[in-house]
C-alpha cells in the first residue's frame, strides 16, 4: 500500500470496489491529482497504479482460492465476467492455474 494519503485513498477505493462493475478502473481524479497519484504509486510501490490494482486482484484471488472458494466464484468476486479470462490472468501472475494453485495448497504448498 502506498503511504501518500491521496494514493492510499485511491488504493482503498480500488480495493473497496474490486468486485463491482467497473471497479477495476481508476477512481476518478482530475488531471493534476492523477499524475501525482500515479507518481506516488510508482515511487512507493514500484508499480504503476494499473499494475498495483492487477496485483491486488490476484492476491485477493489467491487468498479466496486458498480458503476453498471455487474458481468461478473467485472470478466473479474480483470482477471477471468469464472464468477463462480470470484463469489466464491468474496463471500469468502466479504461474499456476487457479485449480493447480488450489491443489498445490491442499497438498501443503509444495
Amino acid at each position: 500500500m502506498p503511504t501518500d494519503p491521496r494514493a492510499r485513498a485511491v488504493a482503498m477505493e480500488c480495493l473497496r470496489r474490486i468486485g463491482e462493475p467497473g471497479g477495476a478502473q481508476d477512481p476518478e481524479t482530475d488531471g493534476t491529482q492523477d499524475a501525482e497519484i500515479h507518481r506516488a504509486f510508482r515511487d512507493e510501490t514500484g508499480m504503476t497504479l494499473g499494475r498495483w490494482r492487477y496485483a491486488a486482484r490476484m492476491r485477493i484471488a489467491r487468498d479466496l482460492l486458498t480458503g476453498g472458494a471455487q474458481p468461478s466464484a473467485v472470478a466473479r468476486r474480483i470482477g471477471y465476467a468469464h472464468l477463462p479470462t480470470f484463469s489466464a490472468a491468474f496463471s500469468r501472475f502466479h504461474g499456476l492455474s487457479p485449480r493447480e494453485y488450489q491443489e498445490r495448497e491442499a497438498a501443503g504448498g509444495r
